[in-house]
């Protein structure tokens, strides 16, 4: 799943890299959560302006749901945005 926001003439991308379960055999279940891949270019740039952020929960263990993950990349994105790129 990727999100793209906009912030501040910045465009915040954020991608989900689903967890899955290490199991001995295979089966179809949902993944056990998600980790959150942020990108962060100028609004129309194709370069980022930052290294992609991978963020995690606490604990460094996946986001529980897609909503967590979204919202959690989103908001390092802003602040990432407000404390080194707007001046």
């Amino acid at each position: 799943m990727k999100r793209i926001y906009t912030y501040k003439g910045f465009e915040v991308t954020v991608e989900l890299e689903p967890v899955w379960e290490a199991a001995g055999r295979i089966t179809v279940s949902p993944p056990r959560g998600f980790v959150a891949v942020v990108d962060i270019r100028a609004a129309g740039a194709t370069r980022p302006m930052v290294a992609p952020i991978r963020l995690m929960a606490d604990s460094h263990r996946p986001f529980a749901t897609d909503a967590e993950a979204l919202m959690s990349g989103y908001s390092a994105g802003q602040r990432v945005v407000d404390d080194l790129l707007v001046p």
